[in-house]
């Protein structure tokens, strides 16, 4: 497994309402179930790290969002018109991409040390003389 993977399942496993099953006989990549005040976040075993890692944070992603839903108390269906209905999941699923890459950048950023300085400009306004 990779590190960067490794990392993923220790914070999710930090979570006492989370669990996460590499399931072996699933059609998709992965997905995010809620069953009894629990989530179950399923991945696929037979796909490659690169992708069980981005299936893991898009699923978490979903997991704040939804835990953050319902703190707030938005949680379920609110009744609307359909337009407003269709606005409101496209503003949750561009929340849910925002936080997903943030996480992703964290999680990197602990992997690495610090970030990586830009170089300083030569003294000649980035024109190099010769």
């Amino acid at each position: 497994m990779s590190v960067l993977l490794d990392r993923l399942y220790a914070m999710a496993g930090k979570r006492s309402d989370l669990e996460i099953h590499q399931v072996p006989n699933i059609d998709c990549w992965g997905f995010l179930l809620v069953r009894d005040g629990t989530f179950h976040i399923h991945v696929n075993e037979k796909v490659r790290d690169f992708r069980k890692t981005m299936i893991l944070v898009e699923e978490l992603g979903e997991y704040a969002r939804r835990r953050r839903a319902g703190r707030n108390g938005m949680a379920g269906i609110q009744p609307g018109l359909t337009q407003e209905m269709i606005v409101r999941e496209k503003m949750d699923r561009a929340w849910v991409i925002r936080f997903s890459k943030k996480l992703l950048y964290m999680v990197r950023r602990g992997l690495h040390g610090t970030r990586v300085r830009r170089p300083k400009e030569n003294r000649t306004g980035g024109i190099r003389v010769s």
